[in-house]
């Protein structure tokens, strides 16, 4: 028996089919790389913020201090201590 030749027809399909698949794998290689850098860098921001929830839980449950009182009326309020003297650098502005 004579071995048959395959089509041209068929060669350039499979041909194709070949590129087409070789083309998509490595574009998939590509797209999970990508993603697993994305993975990484989300589970170190969730570490992150996991340990200033911890920061912030402990803060809650010490209470807040009288010097915590202070640095926030110095700071968000502008409030001064008794004879202190607070001075304002116009010059900027």
């Amino acid at each position: 028996m004579a071995k048959q030749k395959m089509p041209l027809v068929v060669k350039i399909v499979m041909l194709a089919f070949l590129l087409y698949a070789s083309v998509t794998i490595v574009r998939l290689r590509t797209q999970i790389a990508d993603k697993q850098t994305e993975l990484e860098q989300l589970t170190s921001q969730v570490e992150e913020y996991q340990q200033a929830n911890e920061i912030l839980q402990q803060e809650m449950q010490d209470g807040i201090t009288e010097e915590d009182i202070r640095e926030l009326a110095r700071t968000e309020l502008s409030y001064a201590e008794p004879g202190e003297r607070v001075f304002v650098d116009t010059s900027s502005r």
